[in-house]
């Protein structure tokens, strides 16, 4: 099948409706899979620490949507995940920085049972002080439990050099203080503001039914309105007075952290066109087995053992974490974007060669539910089609790719060297 016949047939199998309480509902059909995968989506992520109201703004502690994940898995003093478990289905939940995820997998006769059990849980929970102190046990010890996890550690300490004011630069879990200054009031109020049918969505992944059977018979579903939401769009990087700022023995290093913040680019601040060039820029430069890193390899003769790279952008900012093992790990980004003014006349094949790893892998990951869900999310939370993305990926050009090149030399960077001594006791 051709590849924009395959993006078009996603959205033949989406079907999007709305409940008469303002839940939204994701459909996606999905013809071979036995089990159902049910994700509910709250607009509420660890960035969100401000509450807005007529009568005043509430900062709330870091870490308050993901505590309100904790105590929702408690509901009428039984635990949430012993209950789908006993109806054959497996609870999980995730809080990430932009929103907080309930998700469970189950055979599709049990839909209709399992379903509205999550929706009165997140709609109808009762705070109990005995359990907030429980709760904060719980989320202490995983919030120091993550800070033995070096790579994690790296992360954030990058984006804190980069950009110390950001809810970005703190673990979605929040700080220990964080965890200890939790208030009831605080996790009320937040509740309140985020837990509510218009700031939810429904995804069902898997199967060919359509949605009212898998749904309970009291959810009437509605037409999608017919308005497009806003464009996402990306700010560009604040102005700075040091463009480096480096931790480490930079004359030995075994590994190299780097975080560059990046933004909007000149004539292009959509928020989603650059979350997609970045990944196939990514996929250019930094993955092992790319041809521009074979070439690169072989003409410097680099030693260079591991290399990655993750792009985080959102609204109110972006970074590029960078991780490059070896010898000449220090080296890397410089040497390649040298290699890419060098050789322009090649930027086109390997431009094609990062289209076509980024559609292989939106391809290759339908044919499992749990990515599959990945990507619609990020089609609900844009509010476009698969075939967007194809076209978006598509008519990326040299022009494009060259001005992420001279993004790496030009934004402001946090490098972190760790030694060989260093490297192996982690």
């Amino acid at each position: 099948m051709e590849k924009k016949a395959f993006f078009q047939q996603l959205d033949e199998r989406t079907d999007i409706r709305y409940t008469d309480s303002g839940l939204k509902i994701f459909r996606l059909k999905f013809p071979r899979a036995n089990l159902r995968l049910c994700n509910v989506k709250i607009d509420f992520g660890s960035r969100d620490v401000r509450l807005q109201a007529e009568s005043g703004d509430t900062q709330l502690p870091y870490g308050t949507a993901h505590f309100l994940e904790h105590l929702l898995f408690w509901h009428n003093g039984r635990n949430l995940y012993s209950d789908f478990f006993a109806h054959g289905a497996l609870l999980n939940a995730f809080t990430t920085y932009t929103d907080t995820n309930f998700m469970f997998t189950s055979l599709p006769n049990r839909c209709r049972q399992t379903i509205p059990i999550l929706l009165d849980a997140l709609s109808n929970h009762s705070f109990d002080k005995q359990m907030i102190t429980q709760e904060k046990a719980v989320i202490t010890n995983e919030i120091q439990t993550a800070h033995l996890n070096h790579q994690l550690s790296y992360h954030y300490q990058l984006i804190s050099m980069l950009s110390p004011a950001s809810p970005a630069a703190v673990f979605p879990a929040g700080r220990i203080k964080d965890i200890e200054a939790m208030d009831i009031r605080d996790l009320q109020k937040a509740y309140k503001a985020a837990y509510k049918p218009q700031r939810m969505t429904l995804f069902l992944i898997g199967g060919s039914e359509d949605s009212e059977t898998l749904l309970p018979p009291h959810l009437r579903l509605e037409k999608r309105p017919d308005h497009k939401a806003d464009r996402k769009m990306i700010p560009a990087c604040p102005p700075t007075l040091s463009q480096k700022e480096v931790l480490g023995d930079e004359e030995r290093p075994e590994d190299t952290w780097t975080g560059l913040q990046i933004g909007a680019l000149p004539g292009q601040n959509d928020l989603l066109t650059l979350k997609l060039y970045w990944d196939i820029a990514s996929r250019i430069l930094f993955q092992f087995g790319s041809p521009f890193f074979q070439e690169i390899q072989q003409t410097y003769r680099l030693e260079i053992n591991r290399l990655s790279a993750e792009a985080h952008m959102y609204e109110d900012g972006g970074f590029l974490i960078l991780h490059s093992q070896g010898a000449h790990s220090s080296a890397y980004i410089d040497v390649a974007s040298y290699y890419v003014r060098q050789q322009k006349k090649q930027i086109a094949a390997w431009l094609q060669y990062g289209k076509n790893s980024l559609t292989d892998a939106i391809i290759y990951d339908s044919d499992y539910v749990r990515k599959c869900f990945e990507w619609a999310a990020e089609c609900e939370r844009f509010d476009c089609s698969f075939l967007d993305l194809y076209r978006t990926i598509h008519d990326m050009n040299v022009q494009d790719f060259m001005s992420l090149i001279d993004v790496l030399g030009s934004s402001k960077k946090a490098v972190i060297h760790v030694s060989q001594k260093e490297a192996i006791g982690q």
